[in-house]
């Protein structure tokens, strides 16, 4: 996979970078051959938007891209560049074929960061397609909200045999991922973690990009169309003998659907946006912007420096992508310190094993805790106030990110807790008396709480700690972020609990059975507003601990959750793939190539 120099290129716009490999194997045709490539590409399991193929590789292509196919590889390219008039005969839906008739470096370079850079972005009727006439008069399931969690149980209604409607007020589907996400923002856990789709030619890359969120997003709608209504506003749900009465506004007309049951896939901790502006505010001369909906699009951060206000994961983002853009210098402003995670510890506490009761050694946790926190003894960062007697602050995510230990290394970003008091042409004063020079400020502050809307529509004060509402009525939606969010099977993903509690809810549906699960040890009612992850993570464990089905189901989800991590890339893999870009990503923050010797130290190396 090559162009005239003999070497094979897979290019990553972002972070750029590019895979050689050597002649000699790619010259050799045949298994061996193959397999041998295959293995050296696997070392780059996150890199690839593109191959590069010339006349001598040819043949060589489909035996390689079955081989990365066979194992679902996020290396896996999105295109083949064939040059030199290669002669390749490749079909799929999962693969461009693009011809170009240059073999000149600087031409190549431009077409594949023409291509590569269209791929962040999604065409947005992809995320309207849905059912034009109104919404049936009767249904098993009326599903309230069209975002990944909406959709994904859609689906799985779906491949069980049970009738549904999905019913969202907006004009497209995808809920935050579509509203409030940037083209460079990233999922906040590993891939393996965050599988929507199972049955494609590639996983997404680890953490994946918005772009493959809603191209998963838009596969979700596209199975369930027919039954898809947007624009349609769920106004309240009503508990009839039989079941629920929905009622709903569609372009001014109020009707009603009756069902069995509810899915309330609205969001919970993630409402709109808090506003702020601080006095004197006009007196900026540089840019003040949000750091939600792509607001940072057009910036150029190129030798700027940036304050980013907050340090939730949208901040973390942010900083990410002023410095990955070039930024001068960002200075995060905080409250409270926020928990940063490298992406080797969020990559351990899902691919690890788990004991009989779902729980890691302790053994081991202790000794990657230990790693965790030389990194930041290393890098300069400061540890969140709460350590080590608490993992974060409640309320608090835990974002992940290299960059950011290797940006305090690199002084390119320090935190400073405080307010931002006041405003200057230049600048911002934080505590009333330390002047920080900016060219640009990201408000990143967070969003308010959702659980008034949900208790609004469901008519509920009160909720099971098993997301029931009542019998058929279920609210699945992430929840507030407290002390135990990270201390079971779900680990950081929402998506592993509501892959967990969508088997609950078919297990459970119009089965009588149901009045006796509410009446479980540990099941508890808890008010709706107060619905926090560590109330369903033991709704979770009582149910795993009385019911043996639920207890082979979880078991299973978490064996198929490892073999999607370790399809992609072993322990062996992964860290040598995690130090080829920490290193490069010293490089591309320093401006220059940097020596190993001369980085951060990468101190998971002793984890082999």
């Amino acid at each position: 996979m090559s162009h005239s120099n003999h070497y094979a290129h897979g290019v990553r716009i972002a972070n750029f970078s590019t895979i050689d490999l050597p002649a000699d194997d790619l010259l050799n045709f045949g298994s061996e051959a193959s397999a041998s490539i295959v293995k050296q590409i696997r070392r780059y399991a996150d890199l690839p938007y593109v191959y590069v193929v010339g006349n001598e590789q040819a043949k060589q292509v489909d035996e390689v891209l079955s081989a990365l196919k066979a194992i679902r590889s996020p290396c896996y390219p999105y295109a083949i560049f064939a040059v030199e008039d290669a002669n390749l005969v490749i079909e799929g839906p999962d693969l461009d074929v693009i011809k170009i008739n240059t073999t000149d470096p600087d031409s190549l370079h431009s077409r594949i960061t023409e291509y590569a850079a269209g791929r962040f972005h999604i065409d947005d009727s992809q995320l309207r397609s849905a059912s034009s006439g109104p919404p049936p008069a009767t249904a098993d399931v009326a599903i309230v909200g069209a975002g990944v969690t909406g959709l994904y149980a859609a689906n799985r209604l779906r491949e069980s045999g049970i009738s549904f409607c999905i019913l969202d007020k907006r004009d497209k589907v995808g809920g935050i991922w579509s509203m409030y996400a940037n083209a460079t923002s990233r999922v906040n856990t590993s891939e393996g973690a965050y599988r929507l789709i199972e049955n494609t030619t590639r996983s997404n890359r680890d953490h994946s990009a918005t772009r493959e969120i809603l191209d998963d997003v838009a596969q979700l709608s596209k199975n369930v169309s027919n039954d898809l209504y947007l624009g349609t506003e769920v106004l309240g749900i009503e508990k009839t003998a039989n079941g629920y009465q929905i009622r709903y506004n569609r372009e001014g007309d109020i009707a009603v659907i009756k069902s069995k049951g509810v899915i309330l896939a609205i969001n919970d901790r993630v409402g709109t946006p808090r506003e702020l502006e601080w006095p004197d505010q006009s007196r900026f001369q540089g840019a003040i912007i949000s750091g939600i909906s792509d607001k940072t699009k057009e910036l150029d951060w190129r030798d700027k420096k940036v304050v980013v206000v907050g340090m939730g994961a949208f901040a973390v983002e942010n900083a990410r992508t002023a410095l990955e853009g070039g930024a001068r210098h960002v200075t995060v402003i905080c409250r409270r310190h926020g928990t940063i995670c490298p992406k080797i510890i969020d990559y351990l506490n899902f691919a690890t094993p788990y004991d009989d009761d779902f729980k890691h050694d302790k053994k081991s946790n202790i000794r990657n805790m230990m790693y965790w926190k030389k990194l930041y003894q290393l890098s300069g960062a400061t540890q969140p106030e709460c350590w080590m007697g608490k993992i974060k602050h409640a309320g608090h995510t835990i974002s992940v990110s290299d960059i950011w230990f290797i940006a305090h290394f690199l002084k390119k970003i320090d935190t400073i807790t405080g307010e931002v008091n006041d405003l200057y042409p230049n600048g911002v004063v934080v505590n009333g008396q330390q002047r920080i020079d900016a060219d640009i400020i990201v408000n990143c502050i967070g969003f308010e709480r959702n659980t008034s809307a949900a208790k609004a529509i469901c008519g509920h004060p009160e909720i099971y700690n098993t997301n029931y509402v009542d019998k058929d009525f279920m609210y699945l939606a992430d929840a507030y972020i407290d002390d135990d969010a990270f201390n079971s099977f779900f680990g950081s993903s929402v998506i592993e609990m509501v892959k967990f509690y969508m088997k609950v809810y078919v297990n459970y549906f119009d089965n009588p059975e149901y009045e006796k699960m509410a009446d479980i040890d540990g099941i508890e009612k808890i008010p709706i507003e107060d619905r926090k992850w560590s109330h369903y993570i033991k709704g979770a464990a009582a149910l795993i601990q009385n019911d043996r089905e639920l207890n082979e189901s979880a078991r299973s989800q978490v064996a198929q959750r490892t073999k999607n991590f370790l399809e992609s890339h072993d322990l062996e893999t992964y860290i040598a793939e995690n130090k080829r870009e920490w290193i490069d990503t010293h490089s591309m923050l320093a401006g220059k190539p940097m020596r190993e010797e001369d980085c951060l130290p990468f101190v998971f190396d002793k984890l082999l």
